[in-house]
């Protein structure tokens, strides 16, 4: 056992004393270098190229805090003229839009010009381009705060329904598809379906089979049938229904007949696939096989009742042979959709 004296005792307790203090100043030097190096990145822009419109948008702020576009929205307005000194092009494509029509105080140019939807202009003036509503989510915009622009002026109409609505709730800007910039944008007859198409691409597809609406000829497009913006009926189609949707074209088929075929007063799709089909008139398959899928009882009993086999391919009788040969049941049955002759019946005339 080994017996410390007093003065011994007291220089180890010093000596332990100096490591802890030294300890908790290279603590507290290293905390204040992360909190001042933590700062520094606060205060640091992030670089991104405003002419990389893919990076701009998916930028999820320009700038971190300290916020130096706070108080943008009580700058002063500089009007269009100062605009186009940067961005003549926009300008000039504007003036001969219907948004540019300084004369209609219902439009951006007929209240104040350029900044009614991108706001004052001054403090984006001050900080060489930055400090602006960009509509492509450069400086962080969300979707909702986007699109409020637009929905401000656009938010009756055929835009009722918006709040909602399929591509609302995938988180669709409207800059998804407009562009008040552009002379030709999804509005055009000639160009809307290659919008849709850049999400739609599997309608783009059937729009290649052999039989198919006159989309890609343009006499038939998207708005016709769907109304992009959301409504009351399924698939955002402009009716109520699907068969309401297509009597809007094919009147003839609506009806009301005497003798009616019940699914095609219920639901067209049942028979035809409405983009595009490899088979006859928007078939969803060949016509036996089609009729089939419900008339099922009319090749049972060794084809007492009507036809014998399925599609008679085994059949060596050559006069029951009746679907041999791009021939079907509308060959007899012709007025698939209805008749109203007195003895149609069987729809046969």
């Amino acid at each position: 056992m080994v017996l410390l004296s007093a003065s011994q005792i007291q220089n180890a307790a010093e000596t332990t004393t100096s490591t802890e203090a030294a300890t908790a100043v290279e603590a507290s030097a290293e905390v204040t270098a992360k909190d001042e190096a933590k700062q520094a990145e606060e205060k640091a822009p992030v670089e991104v190229d405003p002419a990389d419109p893919v990076a701009a948008g998916e930028a999820k702020h320009a700038f971190k805090e300290p916020n130096i576009c706070e108080g943008m929205a009580e700058g002063e307005f500089l009007g269009p003229d100062v605009c186009a000194d940067c961005h003549q092009d926009k300008v000039e494509t504007m003036k001969v839009s219907p948004h540019g029509q300084s004369a209609d105080k219902r439009t951006p140019f007929g209240k104040e010009g350029c900044e009614q939807c991108h706001g004052p202009g001054e403090m984006h003036f001050d900080t060489e381009g930055n400090c602006i509503v960009s509509m492509t989510g450069r400086f962080g915009e969300s979707v909702q705060q986007r699109n409020d622009v637009c929905l401000g002026c656009h938010k009756s109409g055929d835009r009722m329904h918006w709040v909602g609505s399929l591509h609302e709730s995938e988180d669709l800007a409207c800059v998804s598809c407009h562009s008040i910039h552009k002379r030709n944008d999804v509005i055009h007859r000639n160009s809307q379906s290659e919008v849709c198409f850049t999400c739609h691409k599997d309608i783009r597809a059937d729009t290649y089979r052999a039989s198919s609406h006159p989309i890609r000829e343009h006499k038939v497009i998207c708005s016709d049938c769907h109304n992009a913006h959301g409504s009351a009926g399924p698939k955002s189609l402009n009716q109520f229904t699907i068969n309401e949707n297509c009597y809007s074209c094919h009147a003839e088929k609506r009806g009301p007949f005497l003798w009616e075929h019940y699914p095609a007063s219920e639901d067209c799709t049942l028979c035809h696939r409405v983009h595009g089909s490899n088979h006859a008139a928007l078939l969803n398959k060949q016509g036996p096989q089609l009729c089939q899928q419900c008339h099922a009882d009319i090749r049972t009993q060794g084809g007492g009742r009507h036809i014998r086999n399925f599609l008679d391919f085994d059949d060596n009788d050559p006069g029951r042979a009746r679907f041999k040969v791009v021939s079907n049941c509308a060959n007899c049955h012709i007025k698939v959709h209805g008749s109203n002759h007195p003895s149609g019946a069987a729809l046969q005339r």
